[in-house]
């Protein structure tokens, strides 16, 4: 019964991050333009996000940054919102 509490705990703390994760990764569409390739992209929101889990972890008195299952939950949604957003760009292309 507590593990399912403690997996309830991460999921808020990702529903909590969700809107971080999306601002970066717009921030970084919008500024990393060019050459860019989407891993390079990617990286730089994955370290934004660190950023942001750092003053997570100092509020929250846990250590999220090196649990290497937060990180690769967190690249799988950053991956996840970005073909979202991929995919949503397509079809307002294709009604214009």
């Amino acid at each position: 019964m507590k593990e399912g509490a403690n997996d309830m705990g991460f999921l808020a703390i990702g529903l909590k991050l969700l809107p971080y994760i999306v601002n970066c990764v717009s921030a970084v569409e919008q500024f990393l333009k060019g050459g860019q390739r989407g891993v390079e992209k990617e990286n730089a929101a994955v370290g934004m996000v660190h950023a942001i889990l750092q003053t997570v972890e100092a509020g929250a008195d846990r250590e999220l940054l090196n649990d290497q299952d937060v990180n690769k939950a967190t690249r799988e949604v950053m991956q996840a919102v970005v073909a979202l957003q991929n995919v949503i760009a397509s079809k307002r292309g294709g009604s214009s």
